[in-house]
């Protein structure tokens, strides 16, 4: 009998039939937690019913997270409104966990140890799937599924085939991680995990701290995988530790010595150099080398995959002596308040502001269109997606975005022009 890879162990662990299940099968699961990001949403789905007050009740309330991330401060009144809405749903059904403060719902859901090893959690983001770090399995739901999920506790799930990806090699001594997803995508396209589920491994992988394991995990969506999984290993357990949570205990999650694979993939991260995706897909990728001179206008680092105090450590530590070019409009924005708070404690955003930074408040508006790059202008981000309009909407679809690692945003930022960063990083 074969053996069974993550995903299938997880999804056979919380089938409510209690039926072992393998990749193919429809299996009904039972879910851990259930991140409700911006209220907005899942109470309209609610208000479509027949329930204006929004959800009558919830399976757990120390199992629904909900956060009004994207929407912090609130550039509406209807936005405003749904936040007043989402304390008082949150007061009514008792909800052990709503977050208000301005940050990413899923940087706080993982520092807050609200998620837990081998727990199968889903939310209405697609970067939910970000959990898989610290060897959750967890993906992202529409509104609907997840309205479902917070009445429930369970949804159907079409268990997902895996992809095995060893990553070789040795850590870098400044955030790599980036570079490393964008070069899978390059070669081997933004759908070959398409419905899939990846398990990462190797050397390279077991040696990545866990802000570097949540950017490649974040990125797993961008390739198409339904979940992005790392193994647990002493990195994960003294993480794990660390963010204290609830307390509630975990059992993580490994695949058996036969688990079967749809495909493997090695990388040489060694062979590895800088990357950047050009506009305007993921998978449009190159070397830095390649599109090094291009002017850019503006720079950014933050978001649910690179907004850590290691990506803005970086940052600062390139920019100690220098100052960012004139004509360039440099955004760093934390992840959330307590990487705010890491980094000034550090002396961090001294630096950065010394260097004429502007320091965002947490949060997600860095990854989306408040902040304008005008169809004229380049812009060269640490953040998720680089797609027509990404930055500005319809009005500004053809403005150019380039994604790429924190050291190659901020080399980019002090030149004015894309660079390679080991000109800056020094030894």
């Amino acid at each position: 009998m074969a053996g069974k890879t993550i995903a299938e162990k997880a999804l056979s662990r919380n089938s409510t039939s209690g039926e072992s299940v393998a990749a193919g099968d429809l299996v009904d699961a039972r879910v851990d937690g259930l991140l409700a990001i911006n209220y907005l949403h899942v109470g309209g789905t609610y208000r479509q019913m027949g329930f204006p007050d929004g959800p009558p009740t919830v399976f757990d309330p120390e199992r629904v997270y909900l956060m009004d991330d994207h929407v912090q401060p609130p550039r509406s009144v209807e936005v405003a409104r749904a936040n007043r809405e989402s304390a008082g749903v949150a007061a009514r059904l008792r909800l052990g966990h709503y977050r208000s403060e301005m940050g990413i719902g899923h940087q706080i859901m993982l520092e807050s140890g609200y998620v837990r090893p081998g727990e199968l959690v889903v939310g209405n983001d697609s970067h939910t799937i970000a959990y898989g770090a610290v060897n959750a399995v967890s993906t992202g739901v529409g509104t609907d599924e997840a309205a479902y999920v917070w009445a429930f506790g369970d949804l159907y799930f079409t268990v997902p085939e895996t992809i095995k990806v060893t990553l070789r090699g040795e850590r870098r001594p400044y955030p790599f991680a980036k570079d490393v997803i964008l070069y899978l995508a390059g070669r081997y396209g933004d759908s070959f995990a398409q419905d899939h589920a990846i398990e990462f491994d190797g050397p390279f992988c077991h040696a990545l701290d866990m802000s570097s394991r949540v950017t490649i995990a974040d990125h797993a969506v961008e390739v198409g995988a339904t979940f992005g999984i790392f193994p647990f290993d002493e990195t994960t357990d003294r993480f794990v530790a660390a963010s204290g949570g609830d307390g509630r205990s975990y059992e993580p999650l490994e695949a058996d010595p036969g688990a079967v694979y749809a495909t493997q993939v090695e990388v040489d991260c060694d062979s590895v150099d800088f990357q950047v995706a050009k506009p305007f897909r993921f998978d449009n990728v190159v070397p830095v080398g390649e599109v090094a001179g291009r002017r850019i206008d503006q720079a950014r680092i933050g978001s649910c995959a690179n907004g850590r105090f290691e990506d803005i450590e970086i940052a600062a530590r390139m920019l100690r002596g220098r100052r960012v070019a004139p004509h360039v409009r440099f955004y760093v924005s934390p992840a959330s308040l307590a990487v705010y708070r890491q980094c000034a404690q550090a002396g961090l955003i001294g630096d950065l502001l010394e260097a004429g930074v502007q320091v965002d408040s947490p949060g997600c508006a860095i990854c989306q269109s408040p902040g304008i790059v005008l169809n004229e202008e380049v812009c060269i981000s640490s953040t998720t997606r680089n797609y027509h309009g990404r930055f500005g909407g319809a009005t500004c679809a053809d403005a150019e975005v380039y994604l790429a690692g924190p050291a190659t945003v901020t080399a980019a930022a002090i030149a004015g022009e894309i660079v390679d960063p080991r000109d800056y990083l020094g030894g």
